[in-house]
This record gives structure tokens, C-alpha cells and sequence, in this order.
């Protein structure tokens, strides 16, 4: 078995990380309580207007907690909740939670560590914002962690005081980078995969389907159930280049979490794209199709990235095989998806039959390698340890890289195995201690440029 140990850990957090070591005795598929729900949630949700939602649990002596969280609503608009001791929130429409309250020494309130462990905030983005004294940044989203293990934690907390100026928790609110301003392709012809003219030392958000021409088999016209993409959303891919007077070393796609409810761009796609590119790789951040898509319509969307980026490798300096995908928790499935059902000719009429086919259809969607990144090759909640379906998919080999305390942990292990009996070539990184949504933390992405150099120096796509 091939296991790699970090020989650095760099978590922002301080979390105390270290690398894993020792051969597993026995393996076995444990359900797990999901910090994702398999089912669609949504049937009762109101479509929200903000996807951050702002809770707070009042000071005993104090409105500052009370006042501070009115000051962030102002700046970042957004939900406003009082959290008691019997709160309960429906977190399905937000992406991300500030989540309020007084301490001392890090401690969190009982009525906090309550809602904590009485929400599901699998997948969602916590920044804190503490008011008292003796308390330390990474000890509080640590503490959050130990109660929502699931969660994604931001990289940073507001700690502040009764005499802390609104200027300073307005600056903090707007350094967090949470509003929209993702970038959209223009919507212009030859915008799109299949009609652009590629730049490849200047970055590109492109469509990846012609207008009116997505494969689909989900009818979606009215967003009355707090879907987080209108009906008119089409999928696109961003590119970020290497730097100049960086060797080129490859491509990889990279596909966001969510639990295909959200995308986490920021720290599952963009912080990452830009740590890779970095290292040599010219990098694509896949905005794939959500609920109340199927996960097979998302994949397409990966395959038909795949095929745009194989058909320029010359434009971005790679050979055709160096092509890796890579997805974080729901898009490591969506990742999955792809390698299993949609890659090498399918096309999507293969789902769809009113799809027509173009030229890019002609183009191989396979990749070199996939990286699961806290995910597995299975469904939302569940990793296969079908080792012949597994077989069946004629996989590359896979990077899995998690940390101990995910919610899906044993989960991982499994499917891992089952990958490894399948004949396909693994390599696991553990991360001691770490919680699910690290993103680009956590010191494993020089551990995977690593690896993936190795894969593309052989110069073999892993398909027979």
C-alpha cells in the first residue's frame, strides 16, 4: 500500500496537525451521520436573497454581541438570527455563517454549543465574531469544529471589545471577500469552449456550452425552492494561468464542494487554482451545474471541460495527456461521476438525446489522474466499495488526501481500499486531527504536486 506523510503541515488555523502513519489492520464501510443530506431538503425552503446568515447569541451584560451583528448584517446584508437555547435554523440557503457570541479564554456558551450540535452546517463556511477576553482566534474555530466537523472553517475570526470602533468590524466583514463578485463569462459570441480563442497568459471565463444546448434531463424554469442557481444559470470554466517564467507541468480541473446545494469557489477552487498554478499547472475552476440537476448532468459539464482543455493543449504549453481532475468533497464525486460514466467519447447524448453533438464531442474527456480531496467515487453521503464497478471505470490513479476528525473519515478509508482492490494505483495523505472543508490548508498540496508530477512524467492517461 502507498501512503505518502506530509513532511510539513502549513493549517492556518494552528490546529496542531500532523501527519498519520501505520499500516490499517482492517478497513470497514461505517454509516456515518452525514454532514451532507443525501436527500433534497429544499421542498420547504423560501428562496433567500443572501446566502449568509448572521447568528448571534446575546452578551449577559452586554448588546455589543447584539450590535456587532447588526453592524455585519448592514455591511454584508444577509439573515439575522438570535440564537437561545432551543434555536434551531434551517441552513440549507446559506453558504456562509458568522456566527456571534461572548467568551472568555475561548470557551464557547452553552446555548452556542447547543445550536451547534443541533444544526447541520456540513459544507457551509463559519467565520466567528467573539466578544470578551483571553480568547485566540484558532482555539475558537477549533472549538466550533470539535461540534460541526463537517463544516468548512473560515480563515479568519473577529475578536473585539466594547470599545471596538464599527469602522474595524466593517473592514473585517468586507476583508472576508464574501459578496458576489464571481467572476461571469461575458455574454458575447465566441465565449464559450467551443467558440473561444484561448489566452492562455491571461485568464478566461468561458460558457461551456452553446446557449440552448446543455445536455439535460431535469426540466428547471422556476426557482421556487431556494435553489442556489436561476433557471438561466449555464455552466463555465475559469481559467488561471501560470505564472510567466514557471515550467508548465500539466493541467488541472478542479471542482468545488457544496453538497451540490452551493459551490465553494473561494477556498475549494480559487485558493487552490492559485496555489497550483503556482507550481506549473494551468488550472480551471469548473462551475458544474447544482440541484436540481442530477449529479450525472454536472459531470458532463466536467467531461465537456475536459475535452476544452485537451483540445488547446498546445495553446497552454501541455501535452495532451497531463490532464488531472481534482474535486472537494461533492465535487470529488462529481469528479468520480465523470470517471466512471463520462469520460473517454460518451458524449452527452448519451443522457440526453435531444443533445447535438459538436465538434468538441470529438475530443477525449479522459484524465491522467483525480484527485479526491476529503471525497470518493460513489453518491452525496456515501462511498462505493463496489470494487467491480470500480474496476469497471478503468480509473487513473487517485490522490485521496483527508483528515481524521471528517465525518466521512471511515467512509474514505473504504472507498480508498476498495479503489486499491480494484487495481488502481492509490495514494493516501491523513492529516491528524483535521475536520472536513480544509481547503487549500492543511499542507498537502505540495504533497499532490508531488505525485502528480510523477503521474504526468510517465505520460500515461491511465486508459488502456
Amino acid at each position: 500500500m502507498k501512503r505518502i506523510l506530509p513532511v510539513f503541515l502549513t493549517a492556518a488555523l494552528s490546529l496542531g496537525l500532523t501527519a498519520c502513519s501505520g499500516e490499517r489492520d482492517r478497513l470497514s464501510l461505517k454509516e456515518t451521520e452525514a454532514a451532507f443530506n443525501e436527500s433534497d431538503n429544499t421542498n420547504s425552503v423560501e428562496q433567500n436573497e443572501s446566502n449568509i446568515l448572521i447568528a448571534y447569541v446575546p452578551a449577559k451584560d452586554s448588546t455589543a454581541v447584539e450590535e456587532a451583528a447588526v453592524i455585519l448584517r448592514d455591511a454584508l446584508g444577509g439573515s439575522l438570527e438570535e440564537i437561545s437555547q432551543d434555536t434551531a435554523v434551517d441552513t440549507i440557503a446559506y453558504e456562509f455563517i458568522l456566527l456571534g457570541f461572548e467568551a472568555q479564554n475561548s470557551t464557547l456558551p452553552q446555548a452556542l454549543q447547543a445550536f451547534l450540535e443541533n444544526s447541520d452546517f456540513g459544507a457551509r463556511t463559519i467565520y466567528p465574531f467573539v466578544l470578551g477576553e483571553g480568547n485566540d482566534g484558532a482555539a475558537v474555530l477549533s472549538a466550533i469544529s470539535q461540534l460541526q466537523p463537517g463544516a468548512l472553517l473560515g480563515d479568519s475570526a473577529l475578536l473585539f471589545s466594547e470599545n471596538t470602533q464599527e469602522q474595524e468590524m466593517i473592514d473585517w466583514a468586507e476583508g472576508l471577500g464574501l459578496s458576489d463578485n464571481t467572476l461571469l463569462p461575458e455574454t458575447a459570441d465566441g465565449n464559450t469552449a467551443a467558440t473561444a480563442q484561448v489566452t492562455p497568459q491571461k485568464q478566461q471565463v468561458l460558457y461551456l456550452w452553446e446557449e440552448g444546448n446543455a445536455p439535460a434531463v431535469t426540466e428547471y424554469t422556476v426557482n421556487d425552492r431556494g435553489y442556489f442557481d436561476a433557471p438561466d444559470f449555464r455552466p463555465y470554466i475559469t481559467s488561471f494561468p501560470v505564472p510567466q517564467g514557471t515550467d508548465i507541468k500539466g493541467a488541472v480541473l478542479i471542482c468545488p464542494g457544496g453538497a451540490f446545494q452551493f459551490r465553494s469557489d473561494q477556498p475549494e477552487g480559487i485558493d487552490v487554482a492559485e496555489a497550483l498554478s503556482a507550481l506549473g499547472y494551468q488550472c480551471f475552476v469548473v462551475d458544474y451545474r447544482l440541484r436540481p440537476y442530477t449529479q450525472q448532468e454536472g459531470a458532463l459539464d466536467l467531461a465537456r471541460a475536459v475535452r476544452f482543455v485537451r483540445a488547446h493543449a498546445q495553446e497552454y504549453g501541455i501535452d495532451e495527456n497531463d490532464i488531472a481532475v481534482m474535486g472537494f468533497s461533492a465535487g470529488g464525486i462529481l469528479s468520480g461521476e465523470m470517471l466512471l460514466n463520462f469520460d473517454g467519447q460518451v458524449t452527452g447524448a448519451a443522457l440526453d438525446p435531444d443533445y447535438v453533438p459538436d465538434w468538441l464531442d470529438e475530443v477525449s474527456a479522459d484524465a491522467a489522474a483525480c484527485g479526491m480531496i476529503y471525497s470518493f467515487y460513489g453518491r452525496l453521503s456515501l462511498g462505493t466499495t463496489d470494487v467491480e464497478l470500480l474496476r469497471s471505470g478503468n480509473l487513473p490513479p487517485t490522490f485521496y488526501c483527508y483528515g481524521t476528525r471528517d465525518p466521512f473519515y471511515s467512509q474514505f478509508l473504504a472507498n480508498a481500499e476498495a479503489v486499491r482492490q480494484a487495481d488502481v494505483s492509490v495514494t493516501e495523505l491523513e492529516l491528524e486531527n483535521m475536520p472536513h472543508g480544509f481547503g487549500a490548508d492543511g499542507g498537502w498540496i505540495s504533497a499532490y504536486d508531488d505525485w502528480l508530477t510523477e503521474i504526468f512524467s510517465d505520460s500515461n492517461i491511465g486508459k488502456e
